[in-house]
Protein backbone atom coordinates (compact mmCIF):
# COMPACT_ATOMS: atom_id res chain seq x y z
CA UNK A 1 0.00 0.00 0.00
CA UNK A 2 1.89 2.97 -1.44
CA UNK A 3 -0.96 5.49 -1.60
CA UNK A 4 -3.73 6.45 0.88
CA UNK A 5 -7.09 7.81 0.10
CA UNK A 6 -8.80 11.10 2.28
CA UNK A 7 -10.80 8.64 4.00
CA UNK A 8 -7.83 5.89 4.85
CA UNK A 9 -5.25 8.83 5.88
CA UNK A 10 -8.04 9.89 8.14
CA UNK A 11 -8.65 6.49 9.92
CA UNK A 12 -4.79 5.62 9.62
CA UNK A 13 -4.32 8.73 12.01
CA UNK A 14 -7.41 8.77 14.25
CA UNK A 15 -5.84 5.15 14.57
CA UNK A 16 -2.43 6.33 15.31
CA UNK A 17 -3.29 9.02 17.91
CA UNK A 18 -5.36 6.10 19.96
CA UNK A 19 -1.61 4.66 20.19
CA UNK A 20 -1.89 2.00 17.52
CA UNK A 21 1.38 1.63 16.88
CA UNK A 22 0.89 -0.61 13.58
CA UNK A 23 -0.28 2.87 12.15
CA UNK A 24 3.27 3.96 12.62
CA UNK A 25 4.47 1.43 10.82
CA UNK A 26 2.07 1.99 8.12
CA UNK A 27 3.29 5.55 8.32
CA UNK A 28 6.84 4.55 8.19
CA UNK A 29 6.56 2.34 4.77
CA UNK A 30 4.93 4.86 3.27
CA UNK A 31 7.05 8.10 3.68
CA UNK A 32 10.37 6.83 4.92
CA UNK A 33 12.22 6.35 1.63
CA UNK A 34 10.80 9.98 0.34
CA UNK A 35 11.62 11.50 3.72
CA UNK A 36 15.26 10.02 3.53
CA UNK A 37 16.21 10.75 -0.13
CA UNK A 38 15.14 14.30 0.92
CA UNK A 39 16.74 15.15 3.76
CA UNK A 40 19.54 13.45 2.10
CA UNK A 41 19.85 15.99 -0.19
CA UNK A 42 20.62 18.21 1.92
CA UNK A 43 23.02 16.58 4.39
CA UNK A 44 24.54 14.90 1.77
CA UNK A 45 25.17 11.91 4.45
CA UNK A 46 22.74 8.81 4.12
CA UNK A 47 23.50 7.50 7.94
CA UNK A 48 22.56 11.32 9.44
CA UNK A 49 19.27 11.10 6.80
CA UNK A 50 18.21 7.91 7.93
CA UNK A 51 18.97 9.10 11.81
CA UNK A 52 16.86 12.53 10.86
CA UNK A 53 13.99 10.19 9.58
CA UNK A 54 14.11 7.75 12.33
CA UNK A 55 13.56 10.86 14.90
CA UNK A 56 10.85 12.60 12.50
CA UNK A 57 8.64 9.34 13.22
CA UNK A 58 9.91 9.16 17.12
CA UNK A 59 8.58 13.09 17.42
CA UNK A 60 5.06 12.07 15.53
CA UNK A 61 4.97 9.19 17.90
CA UNK A 62 5.81 11.34 21.19
CA UNK A 63 3.14 14.23 19.81
CA UNK A 64 0.60 12.04 18.22
CA UNK A 65 -2.40 13.33 20.12
CA UNK A 66 -1.76 16.63 18.41
CA UNK A 67 -2.58 15.45 14.91
CA UNK A 68 -4.45 17.05 13.22
CA UNK A 69 -6.06 14.15 11.38
CA UNK A 70 -8.25 16.13 9.17
CA UNK A 71 -5.42 17.64 7.28
CA UNK A 72 -2.65 15.43 5.00
CA UNK A 73 0.15 14.35 7.08
CA UNK A 74 2.50 13.90 4.11
CA UNK A 75 3.26 17.95 4.26
CA UNK A 76 3.57 17.68 8.26
CA UNK A 77 6.05 15.15 8.10
CA UNK A 78 8.30 16.64 5.68
CA UNK A 79 8.14 19.98 7.95
CA UNK A 80 9.49 18.35 11.03
CA UNK A 81 12.10 16.05 8.98
CA UNK A 82 13.51 19.64 8.13
CA UNK A 83 13.67 21.14 11.19
CA UNK A 84 14.90 17.75 12.39
CA UNK A 85 17.88 18.48 10.07
CA UNK A 86 18.36 22.13 11.15
CA UNK A 87 18.50 21.26 15.01
CA UNK A 88 20.84 18.32 14.26
CA UNK A 89 23.17 20.69 11.94
CA UNK A 90 22.58 23.61 14.79
CA UNK A 91 23.75 20.80 16.96
CA UNK A 92 26.97 19.74 15.26
CA UNK A 93 27.90 23.32 14.87
CA UNK A 94 27.70 23.96 18.37
CA UNK A 95 29.91 20.82 19.32
CA UNK A 96 32.24 21.67 16.71
CA UNK A 97 33.08 25.37 18.46
CA UNK A 98 33.11 23.34 21.83
CA UNK A 99 35.90 21.25 20.83
CA UNK A 100 37.71 23.90 19.05
CA UNK A 101 37.29 26.06 21.99
CA UNK A 102 38.66 23.12 24.43
CA UNK A 103 41.65 22.80 22.11
CA UNK A 104 42.51 26.37 21.88
CA UNK A 105 42.42 26.25 25.20
CA UNK A 106 44.10 23.61 25.97
CA UNK A 107 46.88 24.58 23.54
CA UNK A 108 46.80 28.47 25.59
CA UNK A 109 46.93 26.35 28.39
CA UNK A 110 50.08 24.69 26.81
CA UNK A 111 51.61 27.55 26.62
CA UNK A 112 51.30 29.62 29.39
CA UNK A 113 52.41 26.65 31.22
CA UNK A 114 55.60 27.00 29.26
CA UNK A 115 55.91 30.30 29.36
CA UNK A 116 55.75 29.79 33.67
CA UNK A 117 58.34 27.45 33.46
CA UNK A 118 60.35 29.85 31.54
CA UNK A 119 60.10 32.46 33.77
CA UNK A 120 60.64 30.85 36.88
CA UNK A 121 63.78 29.19 35.85
CA UNK A 122 64.82 32.60 34.15
CA UNK A 123 63.81 33.94 37.44
CA UNK A 124 65.52 31.47 39.40
CA UNK A 125 68.84 31.58 37.55
CA UNK A 126 68.85 35.53 37.73
CA UNK A 127 68.60 35.01 41.41
CA UNK A 128 71.26 32.55 41.24
CA UNK A 129 73.56 35.20 38.95
CA UNK A 130 72.56 38.20 41.67
CA UNK A 131 73.28 35.65 44.94
CA UNK A 132 77.04 34.98 42.98
CA UNK A 133 78.05 38.69 43.05
CA UNK A 134 80.65 39.67 45.45
CA UNK A 135 80.16 42.63 48.42
CA UNK A 136 80.15 45.82 47.54
CA UNK A 137 78.71 44.49 43.63
CA UNK A 138 76.03 42.76 45.11
CA UNK A 139 74.72 45.47 47.41
CA UNK A 140 74.94 48.16 44.72
CA UNK A 141 73.01 46.01 42.01
CA UNK A 142 70.34 44.91 44.65
CA UNK A 143 70.42 48.97 45.62
CA UNK A 144 70.01 50.18 41.78
CA UNK A 145 68.15 47.20 39.78
CA UNK A 146 66.05 45.16 42.63
CA UNK A 147 65.00 48.49 45.27
CA UNK A 148 64.47 51.22 42.22
CA UNK A 149 67.70 53.51 43.44
CA UNK A 150 69.39 55.78 41.38
CA UNK A 151 72.87 55.97 41.41
CA UNK A 152 73.03 58.84 43.64
CA UNK A 153 70.82 57.49 46.19
CA UNK A 154 72.63 54.67 45.84
CA UNK A 155 76.13 56.05 45.93
CA UNK A 156 74.43 58.01 49.62
CA UNK A 157 73.37 54.77 51.05
CA UNK A 158 76.53 52.82 50.47
CA UNK A 159 78.98 55.59 51.12
CA UNK A 160 80.87 55.49 47.72
CA UNK A 161 81.00 58.01 44.73
CA UNK A 162 78.66 57.92 41.75
CA UNK A 163 81.20 57.12 39.69
CA UNK A 164 82.05 53.69 42.03
CA UNK A 165 78.67 52.88 41.82
CA UNK A 166 78.55 53.30 37.84
CA UNK A 167 81.65 50.98 37.75
CA UNK A 168 80.18 48.07 40.14
CA UNK A 169 77.12 48.38 38.03
CA UNK A 170 78.94 47.65 34.71
CA UNK A 171 81.01 44.64 36.75
CA UNK A 172 77.63 43.46 38.25
CA UNK A 173 75.92 43.32 34.29
CA UNK A 174 79.37 41.77 32.85
CA UNK A 175 79.41 39.10 35.66
CA UNK A 176 75.14 38.16 35.44
CA UNK A 177 75.73 38.37 31.52
CA UNK A 178 78.68 35.48 32.15
CA UNK A 179 76.46 33.66 34.51
CA UNK A 180 73.46 33.52 32.46
CA UNK A 181 75.45 32.08 29.21
CA UNK A 182 77.89 29.38 30.46
CA UNK A 183 74.01 28.20 32.55
CA UNK A 184 72.02 28.70 29.16
CA UNK A 185 74.01 28.88 26.65
CA UNK A 186 71.94 32.16 25.30
CA UNK A 187 73.46 34.93 24.21
CA UNK A 188 73.56 38.25 26.02
CA UNK A 189 70.72 40.19 24.41
CA UNK A 190 68.27 36.86 24.89
CA UNK A 191 69.30 37.22 28.81
CA UNK A 192 68.66 40.86 28.55
CA UNK A 193 65.45 40.99 27.30
CA UNK A 194 64.39 38.16 30.32
CA UNK A 195 66.68 40.91 32.71
CA UNK A 196 64.54 44.38 31.95
CA UNK A 197 61.24 41.31 31.66
CA UNK A 198 61.72 40.54 35.12
CA UNK A 199 63.92 43.00 37.28
CA UNK A 200 61.00 44.98 37.86
CA UNK A 201 59.29 42.48 39.69
CA UNK A 202 60.92 42.13 43.00
CA UNK A 203 63.60 39.05 42.16
CA UNK A 204 65.84 39.08 44.84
Amino acid sequence: MKDLTPDNEHLLLTRLKAGDQESLSTLYYLYSDQLIYYVQRAAKSPFLAEDVVHDTFLKIWQYRDQLDSSKPIRPYLFVIAKRTLLNFMKRARHEGQIISEIKKYAFEEDQSTQRLLEYNESNRLINEAIESLSGQVKRTFICCRIQGMSYKQAAEILQITESTVNKHMSKALQLIREYMKIRTGKTFLLFFIFYWMFFHSRLY
